[in-house]
């Protein structure tokens, strides 16, 4: 009897010591995961160089330089006109017509954005006008004497091995036959041209990996779980003497958008990382992969992005923006049997063609041109970081078409992910500081006069400048990595902004515990107690970034931005962009034009490139509407004037004046509370000196 009860006692201590032993460990997942990825880099481990001026150009098919213009909505736009915007585009930027980079006998590989079984003309894949139009251009240097390959990395099989790769997607007939560059490759041959199609995935049809070179970045590159290390198509790594990008235009959930430099994602080969890049391929037992957004709350996709970029040395970008998709990047057709071009939803018809040399400049000017702000889009600030070109506003020369007045905004999409541009990345920090027994921490001063400093990096306890890797200022990795607890502490982190002019605009916030935000000295946020980022319905990996959007002031020039945090349950981080005020959701979440963050109170001169954009008066839809109670007028000044905004009834009474006096040029918004009107029909009308607007809004209770 006994020897029964030692063995069961035993168990039980076993079983004990098993549970304590899980616990432990699933209480330490976060940590581990945590100490693998370096969230933060220093300043002065950033080796950035100065970036050289830029030139890019935007030219459209009303150009009245073109022998066949035509409108710019026009759907019946024709190859020839294609063909002299493209020409004109190159010759804008570089005179001779590409022949300062490609001389005879070079090999050009042009990597169009084939990222589904769609026409040209539905703005999911490249144009191939304007691939066309780019070989023949480039074979006119020296006909048939230039190698001119034109390939990308298919998203669907088209050999055995990948057919038997583990993939879902449907097979091509041909090599990317639907979009139409097969005929171009029979066209081209008969023309003489030295050219050929290639998949850069692998076109042997059972043997590819040959065909790839393993190709690693000196110190790692930037996404942490490749290690630098790539598989690339050997046209793209020796083959290749000129490496040409063209993609299409569009807006992307994530990471935001798609350009000159997103369209390398593709050249990450399918027949290792698998078709959606994401899950690699069953004839190696699925290893290699790229990781993108399944590491929350590490992102890894602009960092893949950029290192693909540094491995392909473009040498020129050609962006087809003849027909573009908003919101997502693919078409949403009316239904799943309607694939005609012109009922797709989302598509937006440009008929504009903008180039440039340097890739981050080219994709500068085209997120300003569909009414994006290029420093929300990490992948092209994390390009210039890794010097690839230049995002500074300043330094890049737009020629052709004048980029404001001819601004399309784009609709961003209405998930959470798909919102929040990206958080300011560049900070100091100071703490931890133990809480204590306090009742209310985060209104306690652990610093002297926390709301009105401006510290110096590595002066006074503030650590020397950081970059963040993530959206998510991951605080406790940060001091994890300086072998200091964040069990129950209050930290702080610093940044400085210039700001181009005194306006209003949306503080775009997130945490998960109580976190307090000082603008200029004053308190502008203050939330106390515990939440969750909301998850992205579209993508289980992926939360919002924001959860609130208060309205702040900020003025023209140098302002300081404090953030104090707790920690005492949550994964201590937090997030936070200085967005435009913006009623619409379906433009929201993109940070003041101009607006850039520093660790440092050197003042340098703001582009107030939003006060050029602003050209007119304007008065926009009230958001939401109809609403109940209140709603949000927003409208935009293009100088200075004596304004007023009236809300009148139905009948033409006067109910309420929202604003009477003087307004500097800028953006702004004003929220209207009917909570004592009646439900009915509303006007709101804006008057500003000569100018005036009005609008409808419905209040149902």
């Amino acid at each position: 009897m006994k020897t029964v009860e030692n063995k069961l006692r035993k168990i039980c201590l076993v079983l004990i010591a098993l549970s304590l032993w899980l616990y432990w460990d699933l209480s330490q997942a976060y940590d581990s995961r945590s100490m693998i990825y370096k969230s933060f880099v220093l300043h002065s481990e950033m080796k950035t160089i100065a970036s050289p001026p830029a030139t890019v150009s935007i030219v459209r098919s009303n150009d009245p330089a073109l022998e066949n213009p035509c409108g710019v909505t026009d759907e019946g736009i024709s190859y020839q006109t294609i063909a002299q915007m493209v020409r004109r585009a190159i010759y804008l930027v570089d005179g001779s017509g590409l022949r300062s980079i490609i001389k005879s006998g070079d090999t050009v590989l042009i990597k169009p954005n084939i990222v589904q079984q769609d026409s040209s003309g539905s703005g999911g894949v490249t144009d191939i006008r304007v691939v066309k139009a780019l070989v023949y251009l480039i074979d006119s240097i020296n006909h048939g004497h230039i190698k001119i390959i034109v390939g990308d990395g298919s998203p669907r099989p088209f050999t055995t091995f990948e057919k038997a790769s583990g993939t879902t997607a449907a097979a091509w007939t041909a090599l990317f036959d639907v979009p139409g560059y097969q005929l171009l490759n029979t066209e081209a041959i008969a023309a003489g041209i030295n050219f050929t199609l290639s998949n850069l995935n692998g076109n042997s049809d059972t043997k590819p990996w040959p065909e790839l070179d393993s190709m690693n970045i000196p110190g790692g590159g930037n996404a942490q779980p490749q290690g630098g290390h790539y598989y690339i198509h050997k046209d793209v790594t020796q083959r290749a003497t000129v490496y040409i990008t063209v993609p299409v235009l569009k807006i992307h959930n994530q990471p935001g958008y798609t350009g000159a430099l997103k369209n390398q994602i593709g050249l990450a080969a399918s027949t290792r990382y698998g078709f959606n890049k994401t899950t690699g391929v069953t004839q190696e037992s699925r290893y290699h992969k790229l990781r993108h957004l399944d590491l929350i709350p590490y992102v890894w996709q602009d960092k893949e992005i950029v290192d693909l970029c540094i491995l392909a040395k473009i040498k020129f970008a050609v962006v087809d923006a003849i027909t573009c998709l908003q919101t997502e990047k693919t078409p949403e057709y009316n239904s799943a049997s309607d694939h005609i071009s012109t009922h797709i939803k989302n598509r937006v018809k440009m008929n504009t063609i903008i180039a440039g040399v340097d890739p981050v400049a080219v994709d500068n000017v085209c997120c300003r041109l569909i009414g994006l702000n290029p420093d929300d889009i990490e992948h092209i600030t994390l390009a210039e970081i890794n010097n690839l070109g230049t995002n500074d506003t300043s330094k890049i020369t737009i020629v052709g078409a004048d980029l404001y007045k001819n601004i399309t905004r784009f609709k961003k999409g209405l998930l959470p992910s798909s919102q929040f541009g990206q958080s300011n990345r560049n900070w100091i920090l100071n703490g931890p500081y133990p809480i204590g027994n306090g009742p209310s921490p985060i209104d306690s001063q652990y610093i002297p006069n926390e709301a009105t400093v401006s510290p110096t990096p590595g002066v006074n306890g503030w650590s020397q400048s950081v970059y963040s890797i993530n959206d998510r200022i991951n605080l406790a990795d940060y001091y994890q990595e300086q072998g200091v607890s964040t069990d129950k502490v209050v930290c702080y982190a610093f940044a400085y902004f210039n700001a181009p002019r005194n306006q209003q605009a949306e503080l775009w916030v997130g945490s998960d515990e109580d976190l307090k935000i000082y603008i200029n000295g004053s308190v502008v946020y203050n939330y106390k107690g515990t939440r969750l980022f909301t998850p992205d319905p579209n993508n289980a990996n992926l939360t919002s970034l924001w959860i609130d959007t208060p309205i702040v002031n900020i003025k023209k020039g140098l302002n300081t931005l404090l953030i104090k945090s707790l920690q005492t349950t949550g994964r201590y981080d937090f997030s936070v962009n200085i967005c435009e005020v913006e009623s619409d959701m379906n433009y929201r979440g993109n940070r003041v034009l101009g607006l850039k963050f520093s660790t440092t109170s050197s003042v340098n001169s703001v582009h107030d490139a939003h006060a050029s954009a602003i050209s007119s008066f304007e008065l926009k839809n009230n958001y939401p509407n109809p609403f109940n109670p209140s709603t949000t007028i927003t409208y935009q000044l293009a100088k200075a004037n004596f304004i007023r905004l009236i809300v009148y009834d139905i009948t033409g009474h006067e109910i309420t004046t929202l604003i009477h006096g003087e307004k500097p040029a800028g953006s702004y918004s004003i929220q209207w509370n009917a909570s004592n009107i009646s439900s009915g029909v509303y006007f709101y009308k804006l008057t500003a000196g000569n100018y005036s607007q009005i609008k409808k809004m419905v209040l149902i209770k």
